[in-house]
């Protein structure tokens, strides 16, 4: 038996493969007549449209929504909540350099804790997680000792 060989259109099977063409489509529509729905209104075409990333209005809402959430380390605030009463019980320098120092040194030995809230929830799970307090403090103790012993300045 001998195969049938099929022919077709390749144009059109191109048309149902392939993406329509802006230019091509935009031609057609200047072509063709404007009828009484396509009505241009000229207050609307003087508006300025916002330029965004998002063409879904939703995902603009979203993201304006989401704007008054924040990433925060609730863990460098426990530090700096402690650090200045550790550093007059201590007495140790209290310049800005040293200050930085014992914090990045409290704040590496310990594990970070990051949060998603709004900025005011923050401070209701902040008090939440006082019970860690015993830690931060002996973290800080260790810093202030060694940067004590090791001023850079």
């Amino acid at each position: 038996m001998a195969k049938i060989k099929k022919t077709f259109d390749r144009e059109s099977m191109y048309k149902k493969i392939m993406p329509t063409n802006p230019k091509k489509e935009e031609e057609q529509e200047e072509k063709e007549e404007p009828s009484s729905k396509d009505v241009i209104y000229p207050a609307e075409s003087n508006v300025p449209k916002e330029t965004s990333i998002f063409q879904n209005k939703e995902i603009n809402l979203k993201k304006e929504d989401k704007s008054d959430v924040i990433l925060y380390n609730v863990m460098e605030k426990l530090v700096l909540n402690k650090l200045d009463a550790t550093l007059k019980k201590m007495n140790c320098c209290r310049c800005d350099r040293c200050k930085e120092d014992i914090v990045a040194i409290a704040l590496n030995n310990l594990r970070p804790m990051y949060i998603v809230a709004s900025k005011n929830d923050i401070n209701e799970k902040i008090e939440a997680l006082r019970d860690i307090g015993g830690e931060v403090t002996t973290e800080v103790i260790k810093a202030v000792l060694a940067v004590r012993k090791n001023p850079r300045h």
